[in-house]
């Protein structure tokens, strides 16, 4: 089985639009598919709302490969496999994240969202690891 991993919004940015250095061991384990990273329609659907906003300044093909890159690395968790977690994010945008993680467990979820991040003391109580940290998913899995 493989290890479980959910990406918010932000990190999802690092690695397929910034292509930050950092997000390095994430692509590496993503491309072997060495993780099980799943998505939501929800999810998918945030992610393609902030890749569309002007100051992004990126194309309709640019955004449709970005969507496709995604998808080849993840796999849909659809809405009725979900579950809510037992512990809310004082951000309701963010809480689709925590009840992925919380659905899939035992997780890893990277978020760069300190609402998310308020989180770990109490998450790791369910069996979700929350991290911002990239190079954890070395020591994750």
């Amino acid at each position: 089985m493989k290890p479980h991993l959910v990406l918010d919004t932000n990190v999802i940015l690092d690695l397929l639009v910034f292509k930050d250095p950092s997000t390095e061991p994430l692509r590496l384990l993503l491309d072997a598919q060495q993780v099980d990273a799943v998505r939501t329609p929800a999810s998918m659907a945030e992610l393609m709302d902030v890749i569309g906003r002007p100051t992004f300044k990126l194309s309709r093909e640019e955004q449709e490969t970005i969507r496709e890159a995604w998808e080849s690395s993840s796999r849909l968790l659809e809405d009725a496999a979900m579950e809510r977690a037992p512990f809310t994010c004082r951000d309701p945008d963010d809480q689709v994240f925590i009840n992925m993680a919380y659905s899939i467990r035992p997780a890893l979820l990277l978020s760069k969202d300190l609402r998310v991040l308020e989180l770990q003391v109490i998450a790791q109580r369910h069996d979700v690891e929350i991290s911002q940290n990239y190079e954890c998913v070395r020591h994750f899995f």
